[in-house]
């Protein structure tokens, strides 16, 4: 196939939806390995885009011969962006984060790039649905970050990181001289998964290894 190829995608660097011009093909072999020991390996595919908006480049990969991805945006391999809640490599968040915290997340990182003040409000209200998640009683997210500090749930640092979110999603919402800036953004996003990860994977992790020491 010519490298001329387009494909009409989000890119993933800038948030723009661009036609991403593909600019090489890598050929490469995936091995894998039978619990009998036998080994066997596949051709596989690596289509490399870059986006003429902020020359960020995209990696797409699937196997040449029996493809599994189930659809085109699971063969982005980088960067991943929203598809690391939680990371590739850790528990899937359909074990361990809700849903609807889930969705919340992948439809607003786009965001951060092209609106930081209105990523901010969504980290706001996703953070607002993991008050919720836990039981934390109060009218207000300020009321109900107060209690889950009060319970532990936010130890230490995470009670002031989650206050400085609720404020920042604040400022995103009102009109003012003040107005969040993408490192603004960068660090919500950064915090949020710090939450997500202490609320939800890493307790999951602690189950997990419970029962395997138990077994």
């Amino acid at each position: 196939m010519p490298f001329e190829t387009r494909r009409s995608e989000v890119c993933f660097h800038c948030a723009n939806h661009v036609p991403l011009s593909r600019v090489a093909v890598h050929h490469g072999k995936e091995l894998f390995e039978h619990i009998d020991g036998q080994r066997f390996e596949m051709d596989f595919e690596y289509h490399i885009y870059q986006c003429p908006t902020c020359s960020g480049i995209t990696i797409y990969g699937d196997f040449t011969e029996y493809p599994n991805a189930r659809d085109e945006a699971y063969k982005r391999i980088y960067p991943q962006g929203s598809r690391l809640l939680p990371e590739s490599h850790k528990i899937a968040s359909r074990e361990c984060v809700p849903e609807k915290i889930v969705k919340l997340y992948g439809q607003s990182w786009p965001l951060r790039h092209i609106s930081p003040g209105a990523f901010a409000v969504q980290v706001r209200r996703a953070l607002e649905f993991i008050c919720d998640d836990q039981g934390a009683p109060g009218g207000t997210l300020f009321e109900k970050l107060k209690a889950l500090v009060a319970n532990k749930t936010f130890p230490g640092h995470f009670a002031e990181m989650t206050d400085l979110m609720r404020k920042v999603g604040n400022l995103g919402a009102h009109a003012g001289e003040d107005e969040v800036d993408f490192g603004d953004a960068e660090l919500l996003d950064e915090f949020f998964r710090f939450v997500v990860e202490y609320v939800y994977i890493t307790p999951s992790r602690i189950q997990r290894l419970r029962q395997r020491c138990k077994a």
